[in-house]
């Protein structure tokens, strides 16, 4: 029988590898030894951040950087049969995200939200095209976190500031994080905005140091 370390291991190569099979096994596995889910969580998170690291390097591609998105959302649906080893109210983990009004263009924040599902965020998409007004509903509806705000013209941008401002003025205990082609840091900054993504492939890092600096 296999150590709970080497089935964790196995855990992060289904990720890597991009094999829901190997994916299946370790679950199998897990639950037979009473693993818990926050470890599983860890290496199956440890795997996405391998996938990502390939990405960057140009040592793998898009697509498949996709395909260890859809394994770890497999994982993460599984990781309900395990036992919690604790409770979380979900407050520090739930974001909005959504294209900013004026732009339709939503296939990198379609996969900034999967990343960041992937990644054990309770995401809440608005899809594209999304008024100030409605970011901010939505975020005290629901007790957001953090707002992801994104757009890929620059027409938007400043329904994005001020999305930006009405949540510093509004909900001064809720993040702002932005991204897209026309953005850059320093304009990001000039919105006021806790932190910038530049791409799906540095935003887990983003998103985790702006909730640490709540």
């Amino acid at each position: 029988m296999k150590s709970q370390t080497d089935i964790l291991r196995d855990f992060e190569d289904a990720v890597m590898s991009r094999d829901p099979n190997i994916l299946d096994k370790a679950f199998q596995k897990a639950t037979a030894s009473g693993l818990a889910m926050d470890l599983v969580l860890k290496a199956l998170t440890d795997g996405l951040n391998s996938a990502r690291m390939k990405l960057q390097d140009h040592s793998s591609s898009i697509p498949e950087f996709l395909l260890s998105v859809d394994v770890m959302r497999q994982g993460l649906d599984m990781l309900k049969t395990l036992q919690p080893t604790n409770k979380d109210d979900g407050k520090a983990s739930r974001i909005i995200i959504g294209v900013v009004e004026g732009d339709v263009h939503d296939l990198g924040k379609n996969i900034v939200a999967g990343v960041l599902q992937a990644c054990g965020y309770d995401v809440i998409d608005l899809g594209r095209n999304v008024p100030p007004s409605v970011f901010i509903e939505e975020a005290k509806k629901t007790r957001a976190a953090l707002v992801a705000v994104s757009t890929m013209m620059s027409t938007p941008l400043e329904n994005m500031r001020e999305v930006v401002a009405w949540c510093k003025r509004d909900l001064p205990h809720v993040a702002v994080l932005v991204g897209g082609a026309p953005l850059d840091e320093e304009i990001a900054r000039s919105f006021g905005a806790d932190g910038y993504a530049e791409s799906a492939v540095n935003v887990p890092e983003e998103t985790r140091r702006v909730l640490e600096g709540l």
